[in-house]
């Protein structure tokens, strides 16, 4: 399973339509709205992919479609109803191409893989999922009532795992660029803003008061991250670098 990124432009005629210089006005125009758009690629050479449902554009090739199932469906219904993830998310198997929904100038999302060891299960924000190759499982992982203050996730967040014995691949969506980061034993992560979107288990994650009546820092409530394991980090997420 591979994938690109393409952004794509208006033809020609629409620039002579709409009176655009294309040379010297391409990116912006003071007075007219050009309309770029995101669309994602995903190349399938006798493998399989799992994406949201309703995320489809196109596809093409010797391929198979199907539905995402576990040997339990009690439980893919329950990570449907607590997190942004569909119990129905269609699979695509086979040799072909894949396309996503475009997405329109001004929601653009910068895409992150992120490969699944046999002994890692990564927790993600909700929302950050994208898709997945079709050896992962989907699951929740309940959070606690601080972290729940402290996010938009609600009570649940999907947690990721490949398949006994395998690697998987899953890749994640997020506003401004994200990458990912290893924390060592002894090492501690704290941020004023949810700037971590996911973490592998080993990674311990508290939302806590840093100090009492202006002693401590007096930065109020921040995110903590302790233990050994890996991060997803998005450093410049509400800065509006994006």
């Amino acid at each position: 399973m591979k994938h690109i990124v393409k952004i794509l432009e208006p033809t020609d005629l629409w620039y002579l339509q709409n009176n655009i210089n294309k040379e010297t006005n391409k990116y912006y125009h003071p007075t007219k709205h050009i309309p770029f758009v995101q669309q994602l690629e995903i190349t399938l050479e006798n493998s399989g992919v799992i994406i949201q449902k309703g995320a489809l554009h196109s596809c093409l090739g010797q391929l198979t479609h199907g539905v995402y199932k576990t040997d339990n469906r009690l439980k893919d219904m329950w990570v449907s109803l607590t997190t942004d993830a569909d119990y129905n998310a269609p699979i695509y198997k086979g040799t072909g191409v894949v396309h996503l929904e475009p997405r329109q100038k001004g929601y653009f999302l910068h895409y992150a893989p992120i490969g699944l060891s046999n002994s890692e299960q990564w927790e993600l924000d909700d929302g950050v999922f994208q898709f997945c190759s079709d050896n992962v499982v989907l699951g929740t992982k309940r959070l606690k009532l601080r972290q729940m203050v402290g996010s938009s996730d609600g009570k649940w967040r999907i947690a990721l795992r490949s398949l006994p014995g395998q690697n998987a691949r899953v890749v994640v969506g997020t506003t401004a660029p994200a990458k990912i980061v290893e924390l060592r034993r002894g090492e501690t992560l704290m941020a004023d803003y949810d700037m971590v979107k996911g973490f592998t288990n080993g990674i311990e994650e508290e939302y806590r008061k840093l100090g009492h009546f202006g002693k401590g820092g007096g930065e109020g409530y921040v995110w903590v991250y302790r233990g050994e394991g890996k991060l997803l980090v998005s450093e410049m997420d509400g800065m509006g670098l994006g």
